[in-house]
């Protein structure tokens, strides 16, 4: 396992690792070190943490898909003090990097209401 830099969180157990950027240094750090096929979680059009869900065997269920988009649906809800927030979610693979740290150019994105 790499070595993770302060601006990482990481939760492990024996199915799954999710690790969650504590800010743009962190985001970056995480979609570098996640394999291309984890699922990638987001908040629409807002501000927020980036947090990668990583299977260690195949596919993720769709339930932990809303798990782990619960969990950042109530961290944000506070923080905003709103229910209209919408997570988006894709692969990875689909996360392209950009020049300015933090920011990202997605596709084949979708959406956990």
């Amino acid at each position: 396992m790499p070595n993770y830099k302060k601006e990482v969180i990481s939760i492990n157990n024996k199915d799954y690792d999710i690790f969650i950027g504590k800010n743009a240094l962190g985001n970056e750090e995480i979609i570098n070190i996640c394999h291309k096929e984890s699922i990638w979680f987001h908040f629409d059009e807002i501000s927020s943490p980036h947090i990668i869900l990583e299977s260690k065997g195949d596919d993720i269920p769709k339930e932990y898909l809303k798990k782990v988009g619960n969990i950042l649906y109530l961290y944000l809800q506070k923080k905003h003090k709103t229910t209209k927030l919408r997570i988006i979610y894709t692969k990875v693979k689909n996360v392209e990097l950009t020049e300015e740290p933090g920011t990202v150019i997605i596709s084949n994105i979708s959406y956990i209401k």
